[in-house]
């Protein structure tokens, strides 16, 4: 039994506003906290190679279950690539943590719940509300609070 958390990647877990990609303050605390009782994945539009070598470089390749990228399904907004990861899952056992609209849509074209990650500098929270968004938060810290409040085990 376990909740599944999935991520975008850029915006989200990665900041890539300037030309040196870093992880967001709080991503792997983050990622350490929920990795103890939730399946993590990374659904994203960057390509495949690209995702890998940064999460790898990054030390966070290992907390993920699995990966979808416009390289194994259709892009966000559609939902294939979250059907990909978490196929068979009750969804109400399942989030998406994204900074854009496409990751709100997705979410709810999939019929699961959203988390708006607006600790980009870019990141429009009434975009985000406008596009689905259940929560909107300004800090990684925040998400752990409300997917124990409101996500199911499968």
């Amino acid at each position: 039994m376990t909740k599944h958390i999935i991520f975008d990647c850029d915006g989200t877990l990665m900041d890539t506003s300037s030309s040196r990609y870093t992880l967001f303050p709080g991503i792997k605390e983050l990622l350490v906290e929920l990795s103890a009782d939730c399946q993590l994945y990374v659904w994203t539009a960057r390509d495949r190679l690209s995702t890998v070598r940064y999460l790898t470089e990054f030390d966070i390749l290992r907390f993920f279950s699995g990966i979808s990228t416009p390289d194994d399904a259709l892009p966000k907004p559609r939902a294939e690539g979250i059907q990909l990861l978490v196929k068979g899952v009750s969804k109400n056992s399942i989030c998406v943590i994204g900074d854009s609209p496409a990751d709100m849509m997705g979410a709810k074209n999939f019929g699961v719940m959203g988390i708006g990650a607006c600790w980009a500098t870019h990141v429009s929270s009434s975009n985000l509300v406008s596009a689905g968004a259940d929560f909107i938060v300004s800090d990684p810290s925040e998400c752990s609070k409300l997917i124990k409040l409101n996500l199911k085990e499968n």
